[in-house]
């Protein structure tokens, strides 16, 4: 597979493996991707799609998070 990042994502890539010990460019990928793909799991999680479509069902009574804190 090949990967056109913008110039500037390129440095950053190129600049992690000068030193930060990855070994090389595919390795700084494949870290972030699997960084990227465990955050994406936690966060969206059934309960939480659940409770937001709640959320949107009811924004007519929707309060902010301040709001929650002194109640």
């Amino acid at each position: 597979m090949n990967v056109a990042l913008p110039r500037n994502l390129e440095n950053y890539v190129a600049e992690l493996v000068q030193t930060s010990g990855y070994k090389g460019s595919d390795e700084v990928v494949s870290e972030a991707l699997r960084e990227h793909q465990s955050r994406r799991q936690i966060l969206m999680t059934p309960e939480l799609e659940q409770l937001l479509d709640e959320g949107l069902e009811n924004l007519g009574q929707a309060k902010t998070t301040d709001e929650l804190r002194h109640s």
